[in-house]
């Protein structure tokens, strides 16, 4: 009985000119179509990457992963290649997943790749996200991008705790896939955390239950109330120069109580 082909085999194979790249494509392809692991098929398209062959084939098969793909995962495994490798040939196919996806893990790291130094010519791909959120959450575009973030941090959660929760509640498929909906697309979870606003500006803001706070805080500069309590967190983000209109701030029951050098600063 023949073993069944692996990524990394396939590849070696291709380097070692033992197969060609139609073979290694169409070999890469049935990988995709019929593993039901989302690291695998994450790591098939990093392997057709590696082809960097602007194939037609090879096109076909990372925007389908891209389109149709269950797995937010996959979906952002197929943008980075896309942009990394199919240039000029990326920007239809991410313009229809941006309208299209709901995942906060998509959108949230497809805006961390993109905000990079590296892309500065996808101003158009970044601004259509931002559109999208500014939209969902009736924010500005920098208190959006925070509240991503957050809805982010739980999403995290919600994974690490999910087959848990699953062992000890006997859930319907219908009840799972709303569970799934509610704590992996963006939503009004995170804008739950928002006692107040104004003009597309977070006024009031109560952070509980976090092991991080998302850097992007340091961008609130409408802020005015502030309470962060019951987190498990390390260590605060190091600069907030335009935090300029916290007046008022808690702080209690959290793993450090050092109050943040940037609020000291501003105060």
């Amino acid at each position: 009985m023949k073993d069944h082909p692996t990524p990394e085999s396939i590849y070696s194979k291709y380097v070692d000119k033992k197969i060609g790249t139609k073979q290694a494509l169409k070999l890469f392809e049935s990988i995709i179509n019929k593993s039901d692991n989302e690291e695998i098929r994450v790591n098939v398209l990093e392997y057709i990457g590696k082809l960097t062959v602007d194939d037609e084939l090879a096109f076909s098969i990372i925007e389908n992963c891209l389109i149709s793909d269950e797995s937010p995962i996959v979906k952002f495994g197929a943008a980075k290649t896309l942009i990394h490798y199919f240039t000029g040939r990326e920007i239809k196919p991410l313009i229809w997943a941006i309208d299209n996806e709901n995942s906060i893990y998509f959108l949230k790291n497809l805006i961390n790749l993109l905000e990079t130094q590296e892309y500065p010519q996808f101003e158009q791909i970044r601004k259509r996200i931002y559109k999208k959120i500014t939209t969902k959450y009736n924010l500005n575009s920098f208190d959006s991008k925070f509240i991503l973030d957050i809805e982010y941090l739980d999403f995290m959660k919600f994974q690490a705790d999910f087959n848990n929760f699953l062992e000890k509640f006997e859930l319907s498929d219908a009840d799972k896939l709303t569970l799934l909906k509610e704590n992996t697309e963006i939503g009004n979870k995170g804008l739950g955390r928002v006692k107040k606003a104004e003009g597309g500006f977070i006024i009031s803001l109560v952070l509980t239950d976090l092991n991080e706070i998302p850097s992007s805080i340091c961008n609130l500069r409408n802020l005015q109330e502030l309470e962060i309590s019951n987190c498990k967190i390390e260590k605060y983000p190091e600069k907030c120069p335009k935090l300029l209109s916290l007046k008022r701030i808690i702080f209690k029951n959290n793993t450090i109580d050092k109050v943040p050098s940037w609020i000291r600063k501003n105060n």
